[in-house]
């Protein structure tokens, strides 16, 4: 029976502001880590409970390091050496998130529950998103979101095939016409704004959000010959925002209220949209939060990219039959094996190994991808070993590919 040492994961996307990056590894059974590899064992990975057996030497040290109360409630940040100090000393115990966040959540009742304003700044797009938390005195963290953008072509697909099978003496369902009820926001728009949710909302899990702070998306819908009537745009907007004031108070801003801050903090702007560094996208969402707190320190912080697994959920078969006109049924996200896809595993192929996600599989083998969704390569059932299930997210920190691990990313500075 394959083994599974479920939790092991990569350093996350920061360096100390003390300048120690050192973790210690727990014993495990098989694939010995390399260098840099940070290794921690949650119940219940990704989530904000269950037991944890981390090393009580030394942890991941973050510029500031959420902390949680006994009963899970979110309360201020603190600095990385007092939690090490908590661990050490048996008050606290660590914890991950499912945005690859370090966190600390007190096995004692705290001293004090006073909060101070923290900020969630979103800068909203069409293909990225970045946003950022951020208090008077600390930037707490980043993230470029690279949103779906596959959606509107896989419901076409889906669409032509369910037509074909009409035809065929196969599973299929009838025609349904008159089962357009609820919201009328187009899927696209959808999955864009539920990642973007997301997103907000496990920071809130980790942080005592007082406000989320957003840039406007604003159109002439009067004056325009385009979208004269009717704006998905405004659609999506519209939702994001009913589901975001559930969280905390929303607060909206133009983007030229947005550049002038920018330029103000002296923070740099990327035209490329597509460049995986907060200047992209980041940077917007810092002033965002400026314009909402006033002044503000900026500070290193903890970034990332984060986007959704690309697997197949409700595809029945395979779009071209293999030899005799059999096609194999695909879709899903449950396997033969032990298995999901979007799992995050460790695959070795003699000296090879990779680290990436389960994106598909065959008879005998494992296809294992990387952050990009493109594959690596097929690895042998025994050869592959689960670190964490299956969250609905893909962080880049993660990715390894062969020949060792990834660069590391360090904390970014915020630099004119």
């Amino acid at each position: 029976m394959l083994t599974s040492n479920r939790g092991i994961g990569q350093t996350p996307a920061c360096t100390s502001l003390t300048g120690s990056t050192e973790a210690v590894c727990l014993e495990h059974m098989s694939f010995p880590l390399v260098e840099g590899d940070t290794a921690y064992t949650l119940k219940e990975e990704g989530t904000l409970s269950g037991e944890s057996k981390h090393s009580k030497k030394r942890i991941i040290s973050n510029p500031r390091v959420p902390v949680l109360a006994p009963d899970g409630k979110p309360l201020m940040p603190t600095k990385a050496s007092r939690t090490r100090r908590w661990i050490k000393e048996g008050k606290a115990k660590p914890i991950r998130t499912k945005l690859g966040i370090f966190a600390v959540q007190l096995m004692e009742k705290p001293s004090g529950r006073t909060k101070q304003p923290i900020v969630v700044g979103m800068d909203p797009g069409s293909k990225y998103t970045g946003i950022a938390a951020v208090s008077k005195k600390e930037i707490l963290c980043g993230c470029n979101l690279e949103l779906p953008d596959y959606i509107k072509q896989r419901m076409d697909k889906r669409r032509e095939l369910r037509r074909n099978r009409r035809h065929h003496k196969c599973r299929r369902r009838e025609c349904r016409f008159l089962n357009r009820t609820g919201h009328k926001i187009a899927p696209s728009i959808l999955a864009r704004k539920q990642l973007e949710l997301r997103a907000v909302k496990e920071l809130a899990e980790i942080y005592p959000i007082s406000e989320v702070v957003m840039e406007d998306v604003a159109f002439d819908h009067r004056n325009k010959r385009y979208g004269k009537f009717f704006s998905q745009v405004e659609i999506g907007k519209k939702w994001l925002l009913t589901e975001l004031k559930k969280i905390a108070s929303v607060e909206l801003f133009r983007g030229w209220e947005t550049s002038v801050r920018r330029k103000k903090l002296g923070l740099k702007k990327e035209s490329r949209k597509e460049i995986r560094t907060p200047e992209a996208h980041v940077n917007d969402a810092i002033a965002l939060c400026s314009l909402a707190l006033g002044d503000i320190k900026l500070t290193s912080f903890c970034f990332d990219i984060v986007r959704r697994p690309k697997y197949s959920r409700r595809k029945l078969h395979l779009e071209q039959p293999a030899k005799g006109g059999v096609r194999r049924q695909y879709g899903g996200t449950t396997t033969p094996f032990v298995f999901r896809k979007g799992d995050y595993v460790e695959a070795s192929q003699g000296k090879k190994i990779v680290r990436g996600w389960v994106s598909g599989y065959t008879k005998q083998l494992i296809s294992v991808s990387d952050f990009d969704w493109k594959r690596l390569g097929r690895f042998v059932i025994i050869k592959v070993r689960l670190l964490e299930r299956n969250s609905g997210l893909l962080l880049r920190v993660k990715e390894v590919k062969e020949g060792g691990f990834l660069p590391r990313l360090k904390s970014w500075v915020p630099s004119a």
